[in-house]
């Protein structure tokens, strides 16, 4: 281990207040490892239904099933209300923090471990808030981490496992040593699949062929899952890492631009937690309006509204038909109403001002 990776493990364990750190080349890396360290191949995986692509590809790289459970309502994207009767198949749970909004992580871990299932907690949207009385990490039988693009630590590379189970972080770590270097070849693989995943994703229901591309798109780009950095690739995360203190108040005075400037306009806000870091400033919009809002928005060029995240369902049973995935209805209202507005470094209460004029306007 290189010195810049040494230094960025010791600030994660400091930061999520867990005993072990492994650095991995995303998250869903640290995903595949941890489930390969648990023997976990030919069992199924729970994961919600609107979290990111990438997490249902590393349950299928690792040999799993993906099997996804619906949310609670769209105003609560991180509480799961299809958690299955049935978990005799499973080996794990993922719930994530969606949009930096905690999931209620002591109640899930409780029903996991009632039933015997591993539980990795996904903080990549959450670094830097607070779960429960305990820093985002610092659940599960294992966490995990992202600072890729647009991440609330934008390194623009990297990831991380962290817990408290030193054998489980010895034989991640081995699995990571044996993947794969990021090289120039996977650079444009990775910016190749981010190309073609935005419009496939858009038009899955009015052209459902579309799906019958996903096996051999997943076959093309599915390298990108998994790979490993050079040292030299972590420098600077610390001074990332650092900062997240003040960039949570940053995002938080932001938030309270976007709650007075749409306050009083038919989009719903999120109530939001104290104790947590937003990702972006997600909104929800009646199915009917709100294509037209996003094409009012881009419009006036402010290109870094988007709607994630929509629904796995469709990928999902296109790349694993042998599980039965349950309907999924709440997740799918998400994906049919959501806005993300940015709130990124850069963005400033200008900027903010900006987009709720446009959404005023759009609303009429």
């Amino acid at each position: 281990m290189g010195v810049h990776e040494r230094q960025a493990a010791e600030r994660l364990r400091a930061l999520t207040g867990r005993g072990q750190a492994a650095l991995a080349g995303r998250g869903a890396a640290a995903i595949w490892a941890a489930l390969k360290a648990w023997g976990c191949e030919g069992r199924e995986v729970l994961i919600p239904a609107n979290t990111c692509a990438i997490v249902l590809w590393a349950v299928l790289r690792s040999g799993c099933r993906p099997r996804l459970v619906d949310i609670a309502d769209p105003l609560h994207p991180s509480a799961l209300d299809g958690l299955p009767a049935d978990t005799s198949q499973a080996a794990a749970i993922i719930p994530a923090h969606l949009y930096g909004l905690p999931a209620p992580m002591g109640e899930l871990c409780a029903w996991a471990r009632q039933r015997g299932l591993h539980v990795i907690e996904d903080a990549a949207l959450a670094l830097g808030g607070t779960v429960e009385g305990r820093p985002a990490g610092g659940w599960g039988d294992a966490a995990i981490l992202s600072f890729g693009l647009g991440k609330v630590v934008d390194h623009q590379l990297g990831g991380a496992l962290v817990t408290d189970d030193a054998a489980l972080a010895r034989e991640v770590r081995r699995l990571l040593d044996d993947a794969p270097p990021l090289d120039d070849d996977l650079l444009r693989l990775a910016n190749e699949w981010h190309g073609l995943y935005w419009p496939l994703h858009q038009y899955e229901s009015s052209t459902p062929g579309l799906l019958d591309l996903y096996p051999r798109l997943f076959d093309l780009y599915g390298a990108i899952t998994v790979y490993q950095l050079a040292d030299s690739d972590w420098a600077g995360l610390v001074e990332r890492l650092d900062a997240l203190p003040a960039d949570r108040e940053r995002r938080l005075r932001l938030a309270e631009g976007y709650d007075a400037g749409l306050a009083g306009l038919p989009v719903t806000r999120f109530e939001r937690p104290a104790e947590a870091i937003l990702w972006k400033y997600p909104v929800l919009v009646e199915t009917a309006q709100r294509d037209d809002m996003l094409e009012a928005l881009w419009a006036a060029g402010q290109h870094e509204v988007t709607r994630w995240y929509p629904s796995l369902r469709p990928m999902a049973r296109a790349l694993a038909p042998a599980v039965d995935q349950p309907p999924t209805p709440q997740a799918d209202r998400l994906g049919a109403m959501i806005v993300n507005l940015p709130l990124h470094p850069g963005v400033e209460a200008a900027q903010v001002e900006a987009i709720c004029a446009v959404i005023r306007a759009a609303c009429g």
